[in-house]
């Protein structure tokens, strides 16, 4: 009897399923973050022939940019920290991003209406967000971490109040002799207080996370401490800040308490950054490594010179300081998380993460110089004003453009998905 041989069937290969990236659910608030980040470029190295000017390419940066990126992962570190998997509700990117536009169009206008409108709306959708963080670290129990998203709720408790200051200005209410301290309140409750405490509370442990290296003992225990006195000194600074306003004899006593509850703020900031520096300098050498670096060195800096220009009155400074917490210490945060995002939201595979990766780290040295003499040369020509003439106009128009090119490659690869060839390499 003879037996006819069966073919075997052929095995397949394997296909990996593509990671989904914890981070996947913050990529529309990226490409939001992103567009604002563009149009705040467009208005800066234009100049003042866009409808708005300076100020308004300001917002466009803090409204826009900032407060997209600081919502989207506030709620996503408050998750992951106090242990909650479920992803945050979509409808605040829409309804937030609608408050903002509001805003906007009036600043150039002066339209009080879209502007009560768009401050209402807006700071409804952080107080959503302060009451979701809120519940978050209530509920949790025997997380390490609490105490940053307690900081978050702080920061958001800023964004409010100066928002609030914000509307009253440009409505008109606070006018005179309050305008210039109600704008100071509102400058630090948003640059220092909503923008300033979110990034030091998470610097802790996301800084070393990008950087690929672990943050020194006890150091976390001490940037809470530090960082709770810090929140509180900042408060009280907008608070005297705001009262200068009454004028008379009080006006140098309530500027020197500022500047004290401001020492208080920088000298948390500088707790936090110096315990964050010292880890990263350990780490191995990345994309992300000098800029974080970059950051805590000029975040010191930036406050401890905050510090003595509300002490002497120094107001001509303080859009050179600005102009440092932007470029030196905001811009390089984002470029630094885009650099270190963009392989996870991106990268179907690993093999394309790591070429992602790879690329994104080529020149990473060459890019930190540029952006942080680019950054040097902005500030230095903010505090200088017109004294430069001509030249320093071009100056400060080839320092923007430095600073465009060095955050292109992270921002193309963090809301492009990869081009088949890359896939395929």
């Amino acid at each position: 009897m003879s037996t006819t041989a069966i073919p075997q069937r052929p095995e397949l290969p394997v296909q990996q399923p593509a990671r989904t990236s914890p981070f996947g659910g913050a990529a529309p608030s990226l490409r939001t973050a992103v567009a604002y980040l563009v149009a705040a470029v467009v208005w800066v190295t234009v100049g003042e022939a866009l409808p708005g000017g300076r100020w308004f390419a300001v917002h466009l940066f803090t409204l826009g940019t900032l407060t997209n990126l600081i919502l989207v992962f506030s709620d996503h570190f408050s998750r992951t920290l106090t242990r909650t998997p479920a992803h945050g509700p979509r409808w605040p990117l829409p309804v937030l991003n609608l408050g903002i536009l509001l805003v906007l169009v009036a600043i150039p206008t002066g339209r009080t209406v879209p502007l009560a409108l768009g401050a209402t709306v807006t700071s409804g959708v952080v107080i959503a967000s302060y009451v979701r963080i809120r519940r978050l670290r209530r509920a949790s129990i025997g997380a390490r971490f609490t105490w940053i998203v307690r900081n978050y709720e702080r920061a958001h408790g800023a964004f409010v109040h100066g928002a609030v200051l914000g509307a009253l200005l440009g409505a008109g209410a606070l006018a005179g002799a309050w305008r210039g301290p109600a704008r100071l309140a509102h400058l630090h409750l948003n640059v220092l207080g909503w923008a300033g405490l979110t990034l030091l509370s998470t610097l802790v442990f996301f800084g070393p996370t990008i950087t690929r290296c672990r943050i020194l003992p006890e150091a976390d225990e001490r940037a809470a401490r530090a960082l709770r006195h810090g929140a509180t000194g900042l408060t009280a600074a907008a608070l005297l800040l705001l009262a200068t306003g009454f004028g008379g004899d009080a006006a140098l006593p309530l500027r020197l308490g500022a500047a004290a509850g401001l020492a208080v703020y920088a000298w948390a900031a500088t707790v936090t950054c110096l315990a964050v520096l010292a880890a990263v300098l350990r780490a191995q050498p990345s994309a992300t490594q000098a800029p974080i670096a970059a950051v805590c060195l000029w975040f010191t800096a930036a406050v401890w010179a905050d510090v003595a220009i509300v002490a002497t009155g120094a107001w001509h400074l303080l859009d050179a300081l600005g102009v440092a917490l932007i470029v030196g210490v905001l811009v390089p945060t984002i470029t630094a998380t885009l650099t270190y995002l963009a392989p996870l939201l991106r990268g179907p595979t690993a093999p394309v993460r790591a070429l992602i990766t790879d690329r994104l780290a080529a020149g990473a040295e060459l890019r930190t110089i540029v952006a942080n003499t680019a950054a040097v040369i902005l500030v230095v020509t903010a505090a200088l004003g017109t004294t430069l003439g001509v030249g320093g106009w071009w100056m400060v128009r080839g320092a923007w453009l430095a600073l465009v090119a060095v955050i292109v490659p992270p921002l193309l690869f963090a809301i492009a998905r990869p081009r088949p060839a890359l896939v395929e390499s």
